[in-house]
């Protein structure tokens, strides 16, 4: 049964058509995606296997793509990581994010100059699986919640100081049973922990002394870079879903007929349809702007986002006949996953609530 085609390519305005280059870019992550990360959906990868699967996504080059051109990278807009970012969701989502667990925190660093700051100065190795940096998220209250990888890692955080936020970089505790955190261990190698106190392990270095430079701060861009990978993630998933969902709809029958042919159904298509559009442009039209970034566009993204997201894989689980006939399909895996990240966009936009009011 394919659903090969995007359901957004035809669809944005003609003045965001993709340059060669663009294009280029995008076609080889998703034929990467595509061979390597779509069949997981029907399970669990061998050690093996996903080993070399972690090998292959290193020679597509996104370290080198994110480092600046001063030093011979290619300095890749956040708007193009983006569209990289959703190809990896045509597999499982906890597997996109595994392999670019740690583009948004170097992105960050690469704004402020900072990359000489990584403890490990190969930045490859941030994406071929050797290392990684957690993405930290500050509560508001108190605590933190952390999309954790390898043990013993860095993890970017926000650090109160005065009641002024700075950006750290902390090394995580190499146990996950710690007695202020609590931890939800997500398929593969990902885990996320809610931890109540202040960040664990020794603060390594400041991001950005000082708390920032005059044309920005360090803590609201790293919120709006982590922003814009999760909703990334969650947009090529849930065009993913959309392309299964016009497939599913057009083979299944039911009397004889495609239950496309069924109006509920079409009504069902079409919205689920709307839903990947719209957060596909929203997407673009936040990552588009480089600088002076609106952080209420980046809010009103992510709020849209997480809950269409998470519409959207209902309403899949449902085009399939519910839970019982769902399991073996892409749906299935998606919907065991989604909420999470969903929860995490919405935890960012709080962050970024928050934060917007301070420094």
């Amino acid at each position: 049964m394919p659903f090969r085609e995007s359901v957004v390519a035809d669809l944005v305005p003609v003045s965001w058509a993709l340059d060669d280059d663009q294009q280029g870019l995008v076609a080889a992550a998703r034929d990467f995606a595509r061979e390597r990360l779509e069949p997981l959906l029907e399970g669990t990868p061998d050690t093996t296997r996903w080993n070399e699967t972690v090998r292959l996504a290193a020679t597509l080059d996104l370290a080198t793509m994110i480092l600046p051109e001063q030093t011979g990278g290619m300095d890749i807009s956040r708007h193009d990581l983006a569209l990289v970012v959703e190809q990896f969701a045509a597999g499982p989502l906890e597997r996109a994010a595994e392999l670019t667990l740690s583009s948004a925190a170097l992105m960050t660093l690469r704004e402020y100059d900072a990359l000489d700051r990584l403890p490990d100065q190969h930045i490859q190795h941030y994406l071929d699986g050797t290392t990684s940096i957690a993405p930290g998220i500050p509560v508001v209250d108190a605590g933190f919640w952390v999309l954790h990888q390898h043990a013993s890692s860095h993890a970017m955080m926000v650090r109160l100081e005065g009641g002024h936020p700075q950006l750290v970089l902390a090394t995580l505790p190499a146990g996950q049973d710690e007695p202020d955190c609590a931890v939800v261990a997500l398929p593969g190698a990902l885990s996320i922990g809610r931890y109540t106190t202040a960040p664990p392990g020794d603060t390594q270095c400041l991001v950005v002394p000082d708390g920032g430079r005059a044309n920005g701060n360090a803590v609201r861009q790293w919120l709006v870079d982590v922003a814009t990978w999760l909703a990334a993630l969650l947009s090529g998933a849930v065009q993913q879903g959309v392309n299964f969902a016009l497939a599913y709809s057009a083979s299944r029958q039911t009397f004889r007929r495609p239950i496309a042919a069924h109006q509920l159904v079409a009504a069902r298509l079409a919205d689920m349809l709307i839903s990947a559009h719209t957060i596909h442009l929203f997407l673009r039209s936040v990552a588009k702007q480089e600088t002076q970034v609106q952080i209420e566009s980046v809010r009103s993204m992510a709020h849209h986002v997480a809950t269409e997201a998470l519409d959207v894989a209902r309403e899949l689980v449902q085009l399939c006949g519910g839970h019982g006939y769902v399991q073996g399909l892409p749906p299935a895996a998606r919907f065991q996953t989604v909420h999470w990240f969903a929860m995490l966009l919405m935890k960012v936009e709080a962050a970024l609530r928050a934060f917007t009011a301070t420094g």
